[in-house]
């Protein structure tokens, strides 16, 4: 459905080599040569017995064809994506409705499951990078993925015979687990397919698949689960939470046993030779001793961390700060994702306040998040067909990445502002008189902003970051998500608003703060890939004028 992503600029991708007949290399893969259909293999680089005579050879365009694990990477994802967001969509209601545990009980249990299902990526990134590779991680965390499906599924089964807040706990504690450790390498995996960089355009392109299939799962999730549940009876219940649970974990085994299939067409992996996530801490560690033990001493460095190149190899550690820098971008964005996560919390509770039926159709509660994926369908392709095309050749310009989270996060700001505007109206109003339409206008500045925000820095965190620590970089972005959610715990738990709609004008403005400080990060950062970042060749006795480094005037900064 689409091309490549008109998102990225050369801030994210890696510029396309021009190659020429001296650097072909052997692959095994087939290459479309010029524009005609014949194919052939290349052969292995080989000297030419002719003289050049001063002139370079004439280029060869060459296309690389799309990889075929790719399609199964994509269909893994979609129908696992459709099985973790649907216990999303219906778990706030389950617990309130079917458990009898309370609204901000609920909503607490939510968000910590949320918590660990994001936090749990830097665990399966770590195995990926160092230990198992992504698809050995992968299918490992599937057994246990699998086996918490069984327990949740149990637990709205009458007469069990275990407490129902303990085997609810463990089965959500097994799913966050096993969906947030597979959910970087999935990434990760599809993006390792691609030949770089004479695939950067491709890789670009799989980053929009990747998010258009993901929020398509996410759309059938808002949609199937609450429609399964509220059509279906069992245990003399008038709503079969059972049938819920079947349904999304027959998804789940769907999306594992394509991506079983897929085995046949993955790309053999390197692994690092030690736990890079110890090394990366060891790295930081030592540079901070060191730089300690030099405080009174000629020998010392302009940037901080290099105190640590002699332990460990230069080129770590310049990956290490390459990676603390992409880290420090990411720094005020949980409170995004503290906006983005609660479309299954309060924004649920809301629309249950107000009346669901539009254009004559009633709708379930939990049914009114699907307009976010709708939205998303729409403004991708007016984004990267209509509107950067236009701005691109009436003005002469494009909105950078670092520059399009920023508007992102304006416009999510905007999405609570009208969330809180919406709560007051309904809290002056009888029950169940304000139609659920008014939602839409939150809804669409936050798919706005996900558009704007999660699609641009989830690919400038993978192709900023350094080969050895791709997994980790992604999952630092999956992080984010993670605290979002635990800043949503806490709001909630602390009780310091009085009210729902105190709540949502709180997040709208803090919001706000947020995205001003990462746009300065963002300008820091900019400055300074402008400026040669802060790379050096060592630590040499003396001032900084000494040191081989180029200068900025933040150049101590992390």
């Amino acid at each position: 459905m689409f091309r490549a992503t008109e998102i990225g600029s050369e801030e994210t991708l890696p510029a396309i080599a021009e190659l020429t007949q001296a650097s072909y290399e052997t692959e095994g893969r087939d290459i479309e040569w010029g524009k005609g259909s014949e194919r052939t293999q290349l052969k292995p680089r080989q000297r030419s017995s002719l003289p050049s005579y001063g002139f370079a050879p004439a280029p060869i365009r060459m296309e690389y064809r799309y990889p075929r694990a790719v399609y199964f990477i994509l269909a893994t994802k979609f129908f696992e994506a459709f099985a973790a967001n649907g216990i999303r969509t219906i778990l706030a209601l389950y617990l309130r409705d079917d458990l009898n545990f309370t609204e901000s009980f609920s909503t607490v249990v939510l968000h910590i499951f949320n918590f660990f299902g994001q936090f749990c990526p830097i665990i399966g990134a770590v195995l990926a990078d160092s230990y198992m590779g992504n698809v050995r991680t992968i299918s490992a965390f599937c057994f246990l993925y699998a086996f918490g499906w069984m327990l949740l599924t149990m637990t709205s089964l009458p007469s069990v015979g275990v407490p129902i807040i303990l085997l609810v706990s463990i089965a959500l504690l097994f799913l966050a687990v096993g969906n947030g450790s597979i959910r970087a390498c999935i990434t990760s995996l599809g993006a390792l397919q691609f030949k770089m960089p004479e695939q950067a355009v491709h890789l670009s392109e799989y980053f929009s698949f990747y998010y258009f299939v993901y929020y398509f799962g996410i759309f059938l999730s808002k949609i199937i689960p609450p429609l399964v549940r509220a059509n279906t009876q069992c245990f003399d219940k008038v709503e079969c939470y059972p049938a819920v649970f079947g349904t999304l974990a027959s998804a789940f085994m769907m999306a594992w046993l394509i991506f079983l299939i897929g085995k046949c067409f993955y790309k053999t992996e390197k692994l690092a030779d030690d736990n890079i996530l110890f090394k990366f801490c060891g790295c930081i560690k030592t540079a901070l001793v060191q730089k300690w033990q030099r405080r009174n001493s000629n020998k010392r460095c302009n940037y901080w961390l290099h105190n640590a190149v002699g332990v460990y190899d230069e080129a770590f550690v310049n990956d290490v700060s390459k990676v603390l820098r992409i880290s420090k971008l990411f720094t005020p964005l949980p409170f995004y994702f503290a906006l983005l996560a609660q479309q299954d919390s309060s924004w649920t509770f809301q629309a249950a306040m107000m009346n669901t039926t539009v254009l004559g159709v009633t709708i379930q509660p939990d049914q009114a998040k699907a307009a976010g994926p709708i939205f998303l369908f729409m403004l991708i392709p007016l984004w990267q067909y209509v509107t950067v095309p236009l701005l691109r050749r009436y003005f002469n310009w494009e909105l950078k990445p670092l520059n399009s989270v920023t508007v992102g996060g304006i416009c999510s700001a905007g999405s609570f502002f009208c969330a809180g505007a919406l709560q007051k109206v309904i809290m002056n109003s009888p029950s169940q008189t304000i139609n659920i339409a008014w939602q839409l206008p939150q809804f669409f500045l936050l798919m706005l902003g996900e558009l704007l925000l999660s699609i641009p820095g989830l690919q400038f965190a993978f192709t900023q970051a350094p080969t050895s620590m791709k997994s980790v970089v992604t999952a630092t972005w999956f992080l984010n998500n993670a605290f979002g959610n635990l800043v949503v715990v806490v709001v909630t738990e602390l009780g310091l608003l009085s009210s729902q709609m105190d709540e949502y004008f709180f997040y709208a403005v803090v919001m706000l703060v947020c995205i001003v400080i990462f746009a300065l990060l963002a300008y820091d950062y900019m400055q300074q890939e402008r400026n040669g970042g802060l790379y050096l060749r060592g630590c040499l006795d003396g001032t900084s004028d000494d040191l081989d480094i180029p200068s900025t005037s933040r150049s101590g900064s992390i």
